[in-house]
C-alpha cells in the first residue's frame, strides 16, 4: 500500500489564480486546474470517467472486476475488461525493471503486518507466518491474455492490489480525454499525484512538515510527478518502528532511513510505480536503479 506525500498546489505561471474542479475518487481527492479564460470542463464528466475506472480497478469496491478476480479461486482465465489487463501489464513493467522491489500482490502479507483490512496488530509476525504469507504472493503468479482480455493466476488465494500504479494510470487517461477535448493547459491530480500540461509550479512537503510548509518548489513542463512514503502508517513495538511499506524480497517493512521518494517523469502511471519501488529499495540500491533508469527523483531521508 502506497501513501502519496501530498503535493501543494501552487500557481500556474499565469499572474491570475487558476480556477478549479474537484471530487473524490478512489478513496481520496481529484481536482483539476485551468488557467483563467481556459475552457473548465464539468466535474461530473471526468467524475463519470473517474467511477467507471474505480468499479474496475477498486480493491474495496466488491463488485468491481478486480475484486471478483480477487474473490475467485479458480487458477482458470477469468474475464476481465481491457483496462485491468492494461493496468497489471505496467505493473509487471515496473516490477521487471525494478529488480522485483514493485509488486501488486502482497495482500496477504500487508494484511498479517496489520496494514490492510483484517485490522491493526502490536507486535510483528512470525518468520513462519511471513513465509507461509510469502507463499500466496509474486507477480510472476500472475499471467495477461489480451484476446479476448483475462487475467490467470498460479496460486488460488492470489489477490492483486493496483492502488500504486492505479491513480497515475488515471491521470494519463483523464489528459488524454481533456487533449481530445481541445484543453492543452491543465494541472490534474488525484490523491496528491500531479500531471502537468503545460508549465505549472508545484511545491513539495517534506514528510512531518508542517501543513503549508514547503521544501521545494519546481516547474512541472508536460510532465508528472508522484510520491511514495513511510510518514503515515506503522506501528511501534519494542521501541521499534515498522512501516506500511513492505519490501516483496523480504516480506517486511523496509527499514532504512529514506522517508520518502518523489519521480518526474512524462508518465504519471510510471512515475507512481517507481516511486514505491525506489522506496523500498532504500537510498542506496534506489539511487543506483534511478540513475540507470534515468529517472528524475527527489529524495528525502529521515534524521538519524
Amino acid at each position: 500500500m502506497r501513501f502519496a506525500l501530498l503535493l501543494l498546489l501552487l500557481c500556474g505561471c499565469s499572474r491570475e489564480s487558476p480556477t478549479s474542479v474537484g471530487g473524490h475518487t478512489m478513496g481520496t481527492t481529484w481536482s483539476l486546474r485551468v488557467h483563467p479564460g481556459s475552457h473548465l470542463p464539468p466535474a461530473a464528466e471526468i467524475q463519470q470517467k473517474l467511477d467507471a475506472w474505480e468499479s474496475i480497478l477498486s480493491h474495496w469496491q466488491p463488485e468491481s472486476a478486480l475484486s471478483r478476480f480477487n474473490t475467485s479461486s479458480s487458477t482458470d482465465w477469468i474475464s476481465v475488461p481491457p483496462e485491468l489487463i492494461e493496468v497489471v501489464e505496467l505493473a509487471q513493467r515496473i516490477s521487471t525493471e525494478t529488480n522485483h522491489a514493485f509488486d501488486i500482490t502482497l495482500a496477504p502479507l500487508i494484511d498479517l503486518w496489520g496494514f490492510g483490512s483484517s485490522g491493526r496488530r502490536n507486535a510483528p509476525p512470525s518468520s513462519e507466518e511471513i513465509t507461509a504469507s510469502k507463499a500466496l504472493c509474486g507477480w510472476q503468479h500472475l499471467h495477461t491474455r489480451h484476446d479476448p482480455p483475462a487475467l490467470r493466476k498460479d496460486i488460488p488465494a492470489l489477490r492483486i492490489n493496483v492502488s500504486a500504479v492505479a491513480e497515475g494510470w488515471a491521470l494519463d487517461h483523464l489528459a488524454k480525454h481533456l487533449e481530445s477535448s481541445d484543453l492543452h493547459d491543465f494541472l490534474l491530480e488525484i490523491g496528491g499525484e500531479v500531471l502537468a500540461h503545460g508549465e505549472w509550479r508545484v511545491g513539495i512537503q517534506a514528510p512531518a512538515a508542517p501543513p503549508g510548509e514547503t521544501a521545494q518548489t519546481l516547474l512541472l513542463r508536460d510532465q508528472s510527478i508522484a510520491t511514495s512514503g513511510v510518514y503515515r502508517q506503522h506501528f511501534m513495538a519494542d521501541g521499534k518502528e515498522y512501516a506500511h511499506i513492505l519490501d516483496p524480497r523480504t516480506g517486511s517493512p523496509i527499514a532504512h532511513p529514506l522517508a520518502s521518494v518523489s519521480v518526474i517523469h512524462s508518465s504519471a502511471a510510471l512515475a507512481d510505480g517507481y516511486a514505491t519501488a525506489l522506496l523500498v529499495l532504500g537510498p542506496l540500491e534506489g539511487r543506483t536503479l534511478a540513475a540507470k533508469l534515468s529517472l528524475q527523483a527527489i529524495w528525502f531521508e529521515r534524521k538519524k
